[in-house]
């Protein structure tokens, strides 16, 4: 289980209490209190698909990462790295998992 995972249920888990409070105060006729979870609500929900998104990601990288060291050659991510699908793949960061683009500036090297 990575800290994403924990925090997309955790995430997860305060939409559903959000949604649960705003039910009730709709129906005791606080409107503008139900209208106020509901967008807390919403933003809790979008801040758990982030988080498993990211959980998703880490253990795929983590799978790669081991394939690699057993001696495979997997093929690179889909996206191959953040900063590849963030400069839409004008530039790549150190941990890149495409060995064709892959930069030479990773920091722990240097050293």
């Amino acid at each position: 289980m990575t800290p994403a995972l924990r925090y997309g249920h955790a995430a997860t888990a305060a939409a559903v209490v959000f949604i649960t409070a705003a039910a009730y105060l709709a129906h005791t006729g606080h409107w503008l209190a139900a209208a106020a979870l509901i967008y807390t609500a919403a933003l809790f929900t979008w801040i758990a698909t982030r988080e498993y998104a990211q959980h998703r990601r880490t253990v795929a990288e983590h799978d790669w990462a081991r394939r690699q060291a057993l001696g495979e050659q997997p093929p690179p991510l889909d996206p191959c790295c953040r900063l590849g699908r963030a400069s839409y793949g004008a530039a790549h960061d150190h941990l890149c998992t495409d060995r064709t683009t892959r930069q030479t500036d990773d920091p722990r090297s240097a050293a």
